[in-house]
């Protein structure tokens, strides 16, 4: 699925950034202000107009911080579109906010928006070359379809033919995957990216496309010293499957902020023990319900290898798996945050036939999620050990958590939700000694 050779290292080290203690108010020092926001809309979309507009009322964000694109309102958009009709006017409008003394830390796109990055193809790559690759990569499969039988017929000749047989096959598996991101290369894939994405790098020199850049407001990517040239800006999403939805976030992030959010945390691990990278997120998961077992929010840990099943009054969420099939057994509180750990879950958000997670998830009432337009790998998603807390504590804005627990920038991961969402400013439920200061 989406296992990274990388994932080792980062999934380990965010472990022993929080240190629980007594509860005092939340300090937002340093936060995400109105002020500080652009919002980007689409002329050509209605909805879009309407949505930014109202958020920028909403939030009392100032009225020239307001940057109209003109692109066609689809979720997909070329590369080529992308760099002239939607980065290069949101560069000029932030630059020229910027030469006028405001200090811009994050971009709010709306609903009409473009999703995702279509891929680049190499260029001078003859399509010889990668059906040649295709086919053999078809006869490798062949081969490895036979073997797989061979074995089955060979635990009545012996254990060392059987030994041999799988020695071969892991080997053919192994050829197999690097023909797949060959195919992939020469393809393009490692080009394809989410919107929101790149726009944190809009005031970024050039960089290379293919693949993810670090993000340098990462909190392990602090620590290790890992910096990214140029300004790098937070992006949240304002969208939903209608444009309804999406205009209701932000208005419910203001009414929950004035009582802040009840209910319950569901982590929903698999079971999973071991050294490879899948066991390391799952026992992130288990580690996250001992770290938010000592506040105050009562807290469900389901480690079944199966789908959690029933999870009533649910206020903060995150689980894995069951790709592309919103599971709809959760009855989410008011102002619900959460997020579904799975490879394509914010693909679409419009597909009326898409059953993707982070489209089931709005619809039923979270007002605050994230997930990847394209396969992600394992290591681009937040730790939950890292982001939970770190909204808990009350000390940042939405924005300012996914940009802290966030490895990855030019890449496919989205965050849905109002920016300034601050669910537990007024009662901190996880207060963390020596917090990182915001992005």
């Amino acid at each position: 699925m989406f296992v990274s050779r990388k994932c080792v290292i980062l999934l380990v080290l965010p472990a022993v950034v929080f240190f629980f203690i007594p509860y005092a108010p939340g300090s937002a020092a340093g936060a995400l202000a109105p002020r500080e926001i652009a919002v980007v809309v689409n002329s050509r979309s209605p909805d879009s107009l309407r949505i930014g507009g109202s958020y920028i009322r909403l939030r009392s964000i100032p009225p020239a911080h307001l940057i109209t694109i003109n692109v066609a309102p689809e979720e997909e958009v070329s590369r080529k579109d992308y760099d002239e009709l939607i980065a290069a006017p949101v560069r000029e409008a932030i630059n020229r906010l910027l030469g006028k003394g405001k200090h811009i830390r994050c971009i709010v796109t709306t609903y009409g928006v473009p999703l995702r990055i279509s891929a680049v193809r190499p260029l001078i790559i003859p399509e010889g070359v990668i059906q040649g690759y295709r086919s053999m990569k078809k006869q490798k499969q062949e081969r490895l379809s036979a073997l797989r039988k061979m074995r089955r017929e060979s635990k009545k000749s012996g254990k060392d033919l059987h030994a041999e047989l799988s020695k071969e096959m892991r080997r053919l598996r192994k050829e197999i995957e690097r023909l797949n991101r060959e195919i992939g290369r020469l393809r393009g894939a490692g080009t394809v990216a989410a919107v929101d994405s790149e726009l944190a790098l809009v005031l970024a020199p050039d960089y290379r496309l293919e693949g993810w850049q670090p993000n340098p407001a990462y909190i392990p990517n602090r620590r290790r010293g890992i910096t990214f040239p140029g300004k790098v800006l937070m992006v949240s999403r304002l969208d939903a499957p209608r444009p309804d939805l999406a205009g209701t976030l932000a208005r419910t992030a203001v009414e929950v902020e004035k009582t802040g959010l009840d209910g319950r945390i569901y982590l929903d691990a698999r079971g999973l023990k071991g050294k490879g990278a899948y066991a390391l997120f799952d026992e992130d998961i288990r580690r996250t319900a001992r770290i938010l077992g000592q506040g105050p929010m009562p807290v469900i840990l389901d480690n079944r290898p199966g789908l959690i099943d029933h999870a009533p009054y649910a206020a903060l969420y995150c689980g894995w798996y069951r790709l592309g099939r919103y599971a709809d057994v959760f009855q989410w509180t008011k102002g619900a945050v959460g997020y579904h750990v799975a490879s394509i879950e914010a693909r679409s958000l419009h597909d009326p036939d898409g059953r993707y997670w982070v489209k089931g998830m709005i619809e039923r009432g979270v007002i605050a999620t994230l997930g990847p337009v394209a396969e992600p790998y394992l290591t681009a998603f937040p730790l939950p050990s890292l982001f939970f807390p770190l909204l808990m504590s009350g000390r940042y804005t939405l924005a300012e958590v996914f940009a802290l627990s966030n490895p990855y920038l030019s890449w496919r991961m989205i965050l849905i939700g109002d920016p300034l969402y601050n669910p537990f400013g007024n009662r901190p439920a996880y207060p963390i000694k020596n917090p990182p200061p915001p992005p």
